[in-house]
């Protein structure tokens, strides 16, 4: 483990630069004007991703042909350009450095400066995660960003199972992340209680010596893919991309579900594109920052990508996959976000519900049903676990409750909101040598500034989007939306606070960046 040392004058200059880059990003990011849908855009072909970025070979992975015109924006996109150059010429790693402070919040001073702070809060340290022997993995399973992974174990009780990822190549040096951890129910208190992790040093419970290792790399595993695959590659790449897609090529300008979902996926495909070089390409965040190899990186992406469980879009569904609902212990994460799913449903219902007076009439619209056969053809899988088969009013709100939750909440609880816990790595490494030491000082700061970069000011979803609407419906239907968004907000506000809660008030409306 390292203490204070000096750092080389090169990294202080390298270190300097990239965090004045950082910085000057936050600073010149502005939410989106989104502005009204206007004329016809020639159509959008799904391509593989390599036939955009030829150094990232993932070739399943279908990505745009093309960045809308109404999305372009030229001094954004000449800016990632000359940073991505930059990686190669003066880029943001240096070999050799020695690791981080073991004080958790002297490195955090050193990475997270005074310029950052004037734009952006520091990371808090969930209180759940204070005191030596925390996190507790069991209540982690329930209340925080972390609640998506529990599902049955076929042994009995539940699990953590992210063993995949033991099939990715690594850094040299670090532990491999395959993990899985067993919990048992507490009847007495309503709670889980891990009893064993599996992973490369054996199986071992909370009462040997080799527990508190096992628990960091259980930690680092969830870190890893919550970023990598649920985050960017399911909510960026697979739906959100495809909804954009499906939306602008089925939809003309003035059709009432354009309108509708507009808020949410404009600017998806010009952000898709230029994150994806500055995150997939070698040298980028995502490989010089978590374990993986730029090839195991994209192997991991390729794979998870056709593997894609939509019924994670809607929180009910995907409860029940995972059969986590009427285990005999609490899951109030699961229940936030119910919460927020029923208001995003309620307004799609009542949407849809305005324009369309029965099932019929929305069966034999001609725009609908090419949406809809877009989306089950570029999504991988299709959209049945969340849609059903029949073309009625309550699928298609369904359906289009569960992307605007995709959007806002899902895009926010896996991305920004892990800047209260992803910072944390003495707790919750997002890479774990096997010679114990702490990260080098390269890794931290890339993290930092990356996550800092994540939480920039966009367009939030407690918005007055009404400018949209066609007509005097869909004007009373966006404010009834915003309505339940404040009611829910007020009541949220009322209650006693928890890190693991997301609130209405923190939502953007789309994954714009």
């Amino acid at each position: 483990m390292a203490g204070k040392q000096r750092s080389p004058i090169s990294w202080k200059l390298r270190k300097g630069f990239w965090n004045g880059l950082s910085v000057f990003k936050f600073r010149g990011n502005k939410p989106a004007k989104i502005p009204v849908p206007g004329g016809s855009e020639r159509r959008i072909e799904p391509v593989p991703l390599t036939s955009k970025f030829p150094a990232i070979p993932a070739p399943n992975i279908l990505v745009a042909d093309h960045v809308p015109a109404d999305e372009r924006s030229r001094p954004k996109y000449y800016f990632y350009e000359v940073q991505v150059a930059l990686y190669k010429i003066f880029g943001a790693m240096q070999p050799g450095l020695p690791p981080i402070a073991d004080d958790p919040e002297e490195a955090l001073r050193e990475a997270y400066t005074k310029r950052h702070r004037k734009y952006f809060r520091a990371p808090r340290l969930p209180q759940d995660w204070e005191g030596e022997d925390k996190p507790d993995l069991g209540r982690l399973a329930v209340a925080s960003p972390y609640g998506c992974y529990l599902e049955k174990s076929p042994e009995g009780g539940f699990q953590w199972d992210l063993r995949e990822l033991s099939n990715y190549q690594h850094h040299d040096g670090l532990h491999s992340l395959g993990v899985r951890v067993l919990f048992e129910v507490d009847e007495a208190t309503k709670s889980l209680r891990a009893y064993r992790i599996d992973s490369e040093l054996g199986a071992h419970s909370p009462s040997e010596p080799e527990w508190p290792l096992a628990k960091k790399l259980a930690l680092c595993a969830l870190s890893t893919h919550l970023s990598l695959v649920r985050h960017f590659n399911w909510v960026h790449l697979v739906v959100g991309s495809a909804v954009a897609i499906a939306t602008r090529n089925a939809f003309k300008s003035d059709h009432p579900l354009c309108r509708l979902l507009w808020p949410h996926i404009y600017g998806t495909q010009y952000s898709n594109e230029i994150v994806t070089k500055g995150q997939m390409a070698k040298g980028g965040d995502f490989e010089t920052t978590f374990s993986f190899t730029h090839q195991g990186m994209c192997k991991l992406f390729a794979d998870t990508y056709i593997t894609y469980p939509i019924a994670v879009i809607d929180p009910e569904a995907d409860a029940r996959r995972r059969g986590i609902l009427d285990g005999g212990f609490e899951v109030p994460s699961h229940d936030n976000l119910v919460e927020l799913f029923d208001v995003m449903h309620a307004h799609a219902r009542r949407y849809v519900e305005a324009y369309y007076d029965t099932d019929e009439d929305i069966r034999t619209d001609e725009q609908i049903r090419a949406w809809l056969s877009e989306l089950a053809q570029v999504i991988p899988n299709g959209i049945e676990p969340v849609f059903g088969r029949e073309v009625t009013r309550s699928a298609v709100a369904r359906l289009i409750g569960a992307f605007i939750y995709l959007e806002t909440v899902q895009h926010d609880l896996l991305g920004t909101f892990l800047w209260d816990y992803q910072m944390w790595v003495w707790k919750q490494p997002v890479r774990v040598y096997q010679d114990g030491r702490n990260p080098p000082l390269d890794v931290y700061q890339r993290l930092v500034n990356a996550n800092f970069n994540l939480n920039v000011k966009r367009r939030e979803l407690m918005y007055d989007f009404s400018y949209l609407a066609l007509d005097e419906k869909g004007v009373a239907a966006f404010g009834a939306f915003q309505k339940d968004l404040k009611a829910l907000e007020s009541r949220m506000e009322s209650e006693e606070f928890a890190d693991w809660r997301i609130s209405p008030k923190i939502l953007e409306a789309n994954i714009n960046a």
